[in-house]
């Protein structure tokens, strides 16, 4: 007997659950399914980290999935050591946080690398442990520098950096781990704070616009075509906002929290879990 499956709300959409969804990350021996990113084309693109120390087996690697769930193809990343985060830019290109090497690394479609931020090994300048990037409307670069220091950078389209803010707190403007970071319709940078379980608005040069609160130990933020905002999180959750960060939907979709969390042009909503090390997918209904 076929099982039936899950439907989650948020606000009047429906999904249902396909949980887990194209990969079974049993099949990376050691690695986890740590972000997923989409393409124009509504591939995904999922992010697997190991830990190049403990677990020596294998490479981080970005598995690019057809929206039918096939496996497209595989890219090895031999130069990431901690692979934490995944965007992908308007002109498609790649951005992946290397946590523990304290780098951003923008990939063109075959993997090769065409641009750094960062100074390798080198905490501190700037990064200490980023954990994700993204390329803004304007073509700047912006990262959420999270688990060493508590700022959010923002870069040149060429890789100058531009303004630093934030300062360790829980006021406006400080962060206890920023996590993720995407940006309104009007430019805003709205990023996850973790562990002041919220998330921030920033004009783009880091002015302090406002703040959405209720939220425990935000991990994902995506904006949707109308402006509202999806965050995952770990209750687990997964959030509906308004542009101005009023609350319109709930639903727990996961066992375990989406560490990332994606949308495609359909309206499908992705989130790596990576403590089952999966991908499941919301697949709107109607």
């Amino acid at each position: 007997m076929r099982e039936e499956k899950l439907v989650v709300g948020l606000g009047d959409d429906l999904y249902e659950v396909e949980r887990p969804w194209a990969l079974d990350g049993a099949a990376f021996k050691g690695g986890r399914i740590t972000d997923v990113a989409v393409d124009a084309d509504d591939n995904a693109h999922v992010l697997v980290r190991y830990d190049r120390y403990c677990d020596p087996v294998g490479l981080p690697v970005i598995v690019v999935v057809a929206p039918d769930g096939s496996v497209l193809r595989s890219l090895e990343l031999p130069g990431v050591t901690d692979g934490h985060g995944i965007t992908i830019g308007p002109a498609g290109q790649v951005l992946v946080a290397d946590r523990d090497r304290h780098e951003i690394q923008v990939l063109n479609a075959a993997g090769d690398v065409v641009l750094r931020l960062g100074e390798r090994s080198r905490p501190g300048r700037p990064f200490s442990h980023p954990a994700n990037a993204a390329v803004h409307p304007n073509g700047d670069i912006y990262v959420a520098d999270g688990y060493g220091n508590s700022v959010v950078h923002r870069f040149s389209a060429g890789g100058t950096l531009l303004r630093t803010w934030g300062t360790p707190g829980a006021g406006a403007g400080e962060f206890t781990t920023p996590h993720d970071l995407a940006f309104g319709l009007q430019g805003e940078v709205i990023v996850c704070d973790r562990e002041n379980n919220r998330i921030q608005f920033f004009d783009p040069d880091g002015a302090f616009i406002r703040e959405a609160t209720d939220l425990f130990h935000p991990m994902g933020i995506v904006v949707e075509p109308d402006g509202c905002i999806l965050v995952s999180d770990q209750i687990p959750r997964l959030t509906r906002l308004s542009p101005d960060g009023v609350l319109l939907g709930r639903c727990r979709p996961v066992l375990n929290a989406g560490h990332g969390l994606a949308q495609d042009s359909k309206g499908n909503i992705l989130l790596a879990e990576i403590r089952d090390n999966r991908v499941t997918r919301l697949a709107r209904k109607g």
